[in-house]
């Protein structure tokens, strides 16, 4: 076919682990978390040992040019590989850490080794534990064979089970005798024996009577038909078939030379051509997407680099002790890879789209569309300068504190981490190209996450937004220009018809509780200080990890009872909507749930604000509900209500 764009290509197992010991097959997953738990990788070698077969690997041919720098641990003979692994990484990782006995990162980034244990007397593969180290029938790690030359392995392995079948002989003597005696089992007795009638293949009803009696400790009380069977089974004689287990043992070492097929895409085609091919054969849907092309170029190149992408983001997600001296660890936003890429891309390259930076970093020159090393090095170069801008803990955490700053002091008022990601590229923009005051700085930032949040900015198509957001600051010359475009910005965005109509009027007509409207108007709420409704407590408390609060009580409710609205008939969106919902605690002892608002209302007035209804009206006035909400039409309350919301946070805005 002349467009076929792939070709088919076969070998041993053997092969591949060959290549990715000389470089010439790039393992990006190495270096990065490896989400296999240890039962599938016991799959993967119990389908090859029993010839099934275990899917193809997509492979790429690289363009990238001249060999540089190494990947994986060791050294390898080829710098640049000639191969990368596009689907497939999880089961070649398995396969070669298992092989070559190499630990692997798992998803919470920590070295482990993985241990598969094979019983060549049963055929059996299992995660090896503490039963498979104790019972001498299984090769605890097998790993240790694939290491080995098979014929010291299998005699070493051999004399061992000698041993311990002369072991087992005297347990079944010993245990055989307490039967007879009329003696109870020990409880590790009566679990070896259950492990040795569980071996039989296919047991008829008898055998699953006996193990049943023994699950429930009745060896004493036996019926005399389950202790024949139990003597008599436990009696024959044990058969070593020497050469079937030396045969089992050579067939499990001889999976290096298991077969394998693969499509090798020609180095031709493109990485969106790549990712779409990925996605249409992979059966769990998984997409890839310009970053991951952009973290196997980091991988491949830059080993050291992708390990302090890892740290950081590993860091990002532990809460640290007393001891650790430096984390990037906040309640806010714990970044990923992928997020880390993109501000070194934003930062460094003034560039959002990953697929033009992916471009830029594999050295490909804008004029000819041929790649170049020596372009390519020199974006490495501003790639590596850039990461330790971002990930530096002091520049993270200055911009955590903005935005706690205004309100926003959890990950549940965060809608979307691309407004963080984003307001941090424009800070260390500000930062560290225009060298702006500080104060300044953090003031403009502070807007800018705000307004982007609030108005959804970098929802949708974000790459393309931010785009046109870095464009317009390329050019500035000094940090007045830079401060300039970016309340030009804000300014063009959150104009007086923002404030006025879209914002009471559109945006806010919603029952999304976590939507960022929502979560704007409850920022507002902590930004002031404020007190939920009826409480003492503030509504900050409640967003900070330190203070446990019960929240069935005080948390957002409903102002016109839910109950009560069902039974005007008024539909569920209508009810839940945002301008309805407020912080608010229970009273103890006053039925709120199906109550008329008058009617709940004027019992918490004369119970508990006897002679201080100022402090009360100026509690509603601060959730923005109207004084005399309680007497009005539950349509034209939401619609008070709601330019009362955009009042508080329009306010909100000014005072940043």
């Amino acid at each position: 076919m002349s467009n076929q764009i792939f070709s088919k290509i076969d070998g041993a197992i053997a092969t591949l682990i060959g290549y990715i010991e000389t470089g010439d097959l790039a393992l990006p997953d190495l270096q990065r978390p490896f989400v296999w738990g240890n039962n599938r990788v016991r799959d993967l070698f119990d389908s090859m040992y029993r010839g099934y077969p275990i899917g193809y690997f997509l492979l790429w041919k690289n363009n990238t040019g001249e060999k540089l720098t190494p990947i994986g641990i060791d050294d390898k003979i080829h710098k640049v590989p000639y191969l990368l692994i596009i689907d497939g990484q999880q089961r070649l990782t398995a396969l070669y850490s298992i092989i070559k006995k190499k630990e692997v990162k798992d998803k919470d980034y920590r070295l482990r080794r993985i241990k598969i244990a094979f019983n060549p007397v049963l055929e059996e593969f299992r995660v090896a534990d503490a039963a498979t180290v104790k019972n001498k029938e299984f090769i605890n790690d097998i790993s240790e064979l694939f290491a080995s030359s098979t014929w010291p392995f299998i005699t070493n392995y051999l004399a061992q089970y000698r041993v311990y079948i002369g072991e087992i002989k005297d347990k079944y003597k010993e245990i055989i005798g307490k039967i007879q005696a009329g003696i109870d089992l020990k409880d590790a007795e009566y679990i070896f024996c259950i492990t040795r009638l569980n071996q039989i293949k296919d047991p008829t009803d008898n055998f699953t009577q006996l193990i049943a009696s023994l699950r429930e400790r009745k060896a004493i009380s036996l019926p005399e038909n389950q202790k024949e069977l139990f003597v008599s089974f436990f009696e024959k004689p044990i058969e070593i078939n020497e050469d079937e287990i030396s045969t089992r043992i050579n067939k499990l070492h001889s999976l290096t030379n298991y077969p394998y097929q693969a499509l090798e895409v020609s180095s031709d085609v493109g990485e969106e051509v790549v990712a779409e091919i990925f996605t249409r054969i992979n059966s769990k849907g998984v997409s890839l997407n310009q970053a991951d092309f952009i973290l196997t170029l980091i991988s491949v190149f830059w080993e050291e680099g992708r390990m302090q992408i890892n740290d950081f983001c590993k860091s990002a997600k532990i809460v640290p002790n007393s001891a650790t001296k430096d984390s990037p660890f906040n309640y806010i936003m714990q970044p990923d890879a992928q997020d880390i890429v993109r501000i070194i891309i934003g930062l460094g390259f003034k560039r959002s789209r990953m697929k033009d930076a992916y471009a830029i970093l594999k050295g490909r020159d804008p004029d000819t569309n041929k790649y170049s090393t020596v372009l390519r090095e020199k974006q490495f170069d501003v790639f590596k300068a850039t990461l330790s801008d971002v990930i530096n803990t002091s520049n993270w955490h200055s911009l955590i504190k903005i935005i706690q700053s205004i309100g926003y002091k959890s990950s549940g008022l965060i809608a979307s981490g691309n407004s963080i990601i984003n307001s941090y590229i424009f800070y260390l923009i500000g930062k560290l190209n225009y060298k702006i005051d500080y104060k300044e700085l953090d003031m403009l930032i502070a807007r800018w996450f705000f307004m982007s949040s609030l108005t959804s900015r970098y929802s949708g198509s974000s790459e393309s937004i931010m785009e046109s957001d870095l464009n317009k600051i390329k050019s500035c010359k000094d940090g007045e220009e830079f401060k300039f475009v970016i309340n030009n910005i804000l300014d063009s965005t959150l104009t007086n018809d923002f404030w006025d109509i879209s914002l009471p009027n559109d945006i806010l007509v919603t029952s999304n509780t976590i939507s960022p409207v929502a979560n704007a108007f409850f920022a507002s709420l902590i930004y002031n200080g404020r007190k939920a409704l009826f409480s003492d407590r503030k509504v900050s408390d409640l967003y900070d990890p330190s203070i446990k609060i019960k929240k069935n009580s005080l948390d957002k409710h409903h102002i016109f009872p839910k109950e009560y609205l069902k039974k005007q008939g008024i539909e569920l969106t209508q009810i839940n909507q945002i301008a309805n919902l407020t912080y608010l605690e229970y009273i103890d002892n006053i039925k709120i749930s199906d109550s008329e608002p008058k009617s709940y209302y004027t019992e918490i007035k004369s119970k508990y604000y006897s002679n201080k209804e100022l402090i009360l009206e100026n509690a509603l006035k601060e959730h923005g509900i109207p004084e005399d909400f309680y007497e009005m039409e539950y349509s034209v309350f939401l619609t008070e209500r709601r330019k009362k919301i955009a009042m508080l946070i329009k306010e909100m805005y000014s005072n940043i």
